[in-house]
């Protein structure tokens, strides 16, 4: 491994394994929800009448496919599991506020293509919706309509995995899963850290090269990109990972070739992908 990185890893890493800082890795927490609200949320989140291009939240981050939100399609389009969590958003963007992201989301161009004219039009006028949000909010209007997509997104928070039972000493890590959290420590805290284990902050990663020599089998990675770290809570069911790759034995594998420049063995690996399974 490169001697800089090593140093920055090593720095880092000592600091959870002598407990000097708590907040490294903290148990994920449930948060405060209205079941009524978060009900009424999954309806608008599922309903295409909002978009001009009829499409909902649901055709994007789909939790019929695999559970979690996350595409595909491309690996580009992000979990929504434990999006109460995120402190960076794509684009490089900070929003103050849950509710804050969900609005550029509802008006972008590229995401839902709605306005705040077309919304409040439609919960006004449907009946159904005018009496949910009556009931709920008192009035029918643009902001309700994104707290309630809120409150529906607070309630996909996957709280009680065994890496957060672990950390509230309620249960022990096996052999296997201790070994891969020290090594997940010394070679990943640097950036996947926080109660999401990412969403943080960003890293340079490089972008595969996909016109790679079919004979050889053997790709290039001549650029690279910003993008945010992702988080890693569920990461055994949010494929596609890292430039649209589905397996996550093959990813890691390329985190650790091509961006630590560290040589795994298959010992590591495996205890590495038991740990991450507690997640």
């Amino acid at each position: 491994m490169k001697s800089t990185l090593l140093s920055k890893l090593l720095l880092f890493s000592i600091v959870p394994i002598l407990g000097i800082c708590d907040d490294i890795f903290t148990p994920l927490k449930m948060p405060n929800f209205s079941p009524e609200k978060a009900s009424l949320g999954m309806k608008l989140y599922r309903d295409a009448k909002f978009s001009e291009q009829k499409r909902s939240c649901d055709s994007c981050h789909n939790l019929y496919l695999n559970s979690s939100g996350a595409s595909v399609r491309n690996g580009e389009i992000p979990t929504i599991l434990n999006a109460y969590y995120i402190e960076r958003y794509s684009g490089g963007n900070f929003f103050p506020s849950l509710n804050e992201r969900i609005k550029t989301s509802v008006l972008s161009p590229k995401e839902l293509a709605s306005s705040k004219e077309k919304i409040e039009l439609i919960i006004t006028q449907n009946i159904a919706y005018k009496r949910e949000f009556k009931k709920l909010y008192g009035k029918a209007n643009f902001e309700n309509f994104v707290d309630a997509l809120g409150e529906y997104l607070k309630s996909k928070t996957t709280i009680n995995s065994k890496f957060d039972r672990v950390l509230r000493d309620e249960e022990k890590f096996s052999e296997s899963e201790f070994k891969g959290y020290l090594l997940f420590i010394e070679l990943c805290s640097y950036c996947h850290n926080g109660a999401n284990l990412g969403t943080n902050s960003y890293a340079k990663v490089p972008n595969k090269n996909l016109n790679f020599n079919p004979n050889t089998r053997i790709a290039n990675y001549r650029s690279h990109t910003y993008k945010r770290v992702p988080t890693l809570r569920n990461i055994t069911k949010t494929a596609p990972y890292i430039n649209g790759e589905y397996s996550l034995t093959r990813s890691i594998k390329f985190l650790f070739r091509d961006v630590f420049d560290y040589s795994l063995d298959d010992d590591d690996l495996q205890n590495l992908l038991d740990f991450l399974a507690t997640l």
